[in-house]
């Protein structure tokens, strides 16, 4: 019998001839692959103009880089808090955005005992600047105007600087959104308690717990505010009614009050003065002076010369003793043929300048010393080699006893034995046009100053109690 599974192999084993396809067909598979490919490159290139088009569309922020070579972040990258542009200049152009060219600059939100990475803006014009910390710790800030109107970052220009190595040096910090000061509006001050508290004020008032961006702005129901200083978790400022215009914010000023607040808060409250001082007015515009002794007592100059004294952390505030000399208006700087007022300082003892009268024809400022304002010895003359023709004082400063440092409208003067002898620091590179309008001693051996012409761009720096000071250029191109 024959086995079927023989047949199987021996068809399996036979010649085979396949069938040919339907006409056409092979021209048909031929065209839809050809199709396949064409709708590919479409698509990889429409993804490509996708992220090109993102590239344009939104620009890089560049710095200097930093020591590690790491590179900053493009914006709405991912950790968008730990860095924040501030009021940093643009470079116009009309060629189309480059995303390797600098077209914007990455701030740091925060002061740092670190150099930053990043450079502040070009043409950078201080007009305050604040020290905090001890020792090798010691950090600053400037603020100011920068870059062009019309070409930063935001509509204001308003940017701050911070330095980690007094002044050899200068980082972008992240700035309040507000204009310079205009009338009302705006700030050109500085102050802060420590590397997190701070205010920008003059005449608007905005405050930090950040030591940068977030600033919040704070109400003072219509008032400006003309001084702030703070110490031990606590600060201090001065709010005035004023109708003075543009950045003569301080000027026409009818009365005066104290107000105080707590580091990290929004919210001031007036200091219980004592009566008739709540209010304090002033037919000359001159304004209360504000300085605090050994971090623990606030001492206010008022306009009609009493001096009042209360604790930095709160209580109980007194009238110490009348004055020398009253205080003179806010803006002194530009008034350099007429009588500032007083100028005070709390060092290790509290310091007093008064200035000439009316009239006088050249300029003469008198040092007064006390150890708690209630009783003043004059220490005489503001004067080298006999002659007092030292220009209008306008800031006042010690860190160390037996020092005084007094910035006037022609140069810095200095004492090491609280005024029996008097000295003109040498500052580098001559003194600018217009002198000094503010001087501050962190310690015996370091000091900062403000000259009047803050186009300069520059702040001076001394390292050596105030005998010979050097200009710290805030940013290249200033």
């Amino acid at each position: 019998m024959t086995s079927p599974r023989d047949e199987i192999d021996e068809w399996l084993g036979g010649e085979v001839t396949p069938l040919n396809p339907p006409p056409g067909s092979l021209h048909q598979i031929r065209r839809r692959a050809q199709q396949r490919k064409t709708r590919q490159a479409v698509f990889a290139a429409a993804g490509c103009a996708v992220v090109l088009g993102a590239a344009v569309a939104v620009p890089q922020f560049v710095g200097s880089g930093s020591p590690g070579g790491t590179n900053p972040p493009l914006a709405g990258a991912p950790s968008p808090q730990t860095l924040r542009p501030s009021a940093a200049p643009r470079t116009p152009s009309t060629a189309a955005p480059n995303v390797h060219s600098s077209t914007q600059l990455l701030q740091r939100t925060t002061l740092s005992t670190t150099s930053s990475g990043t450079l502040p803006p070009l043409n950078f014009q201080p007009t305050s600047v604040t020290i905090v910390g001890a020792g090798g710790g010691l950090v600053g800030a400037v603020i100011g105007q920068a870059g062009t109107p019309g070409h930063c970052f935001t509509k204001n220009c308003t940017s701050l600087a911070g330095t980690s190595d007094y002044g050899a040096s200068w980082y972008g910090v992240s700035a309040p959104l507000a204009p310079g000061p205009n009338g009302s509006t705006g700030v050109s001050q500085l102050r802060f308690a420590n590397l997190s508290d701070g205010w920008a004020f003059g005449p608007g008032l905005y405050e930090t717990s950040h030591g940068g961006w977030p600033w919040k702005l704070e109400h003072t129901d219509g008032q400006r505010v003309i001084d702030v200083e703070a110490a031990n978790g606590h600060a201090y400022a001065i709010f005035a009614t004023c109708t003075g215009t543009g950045p003569d914010y301080a000027t026409s000023c009818t009365s005066f009050s104290l107000y105080t607040s707590v580091a990290g808060s929004t919210a001031w409250a007036p200091v219980p003065v004592p009566t008739g001082y709540a209010q304090m007015t002033s037919t000359t515009s001159a304004a209360p002076l504000l300085v605090i002794s050994g971090g623990t007592t606030v001492y206010m100059l008022t306009p009609s010369g009493q001096l009042l004294s209360g604790p930095v952390a709160g209580g109980t505030w007194r009238a110490v003793g009348q004055a020398p000399c009253k205080p003179g208006p806010v803006n002194v700087a530009a008034q350099n043929t007429q009588n500032p007022g007083a100028q005070v300082a709390a060092g290790p003892r509290l310091l007093l300048t008064c200035g000439a009268s009316s009239g006088t024809p050249q300029a003469e400022s008198t040092l007064y010393t006390s150890a708690d304002g209630a009783s003043w010895a004059s220490a005489g003359l503001v004067q080298e080699g006999g002659s007092s023709a030292i220009g209008t004082a306008t800031s006042l400063a010690s860190a160390a006893p037996g020092q005084v440092v007094l910035a006037t409208t022609t140069g810095i003067q200095y004492s090491g034995n609280e005024g029996s002898s008097w000295r003109t620091a040498r500052v580098g590179g001559g003194v600018p046009a217009g002198g000094f309008s503010y001087v501050g001693m962190t310690n015996a051996d370091k000091g900062v100053a403000i000259p009047v012409n803050s186009s300069l761009g520059e702040i001076f720096v001394t390292r050596d109690g105030g005998k010979t000071w050097s200009p710290s250029l805030i940013s290249q191109g200033s």
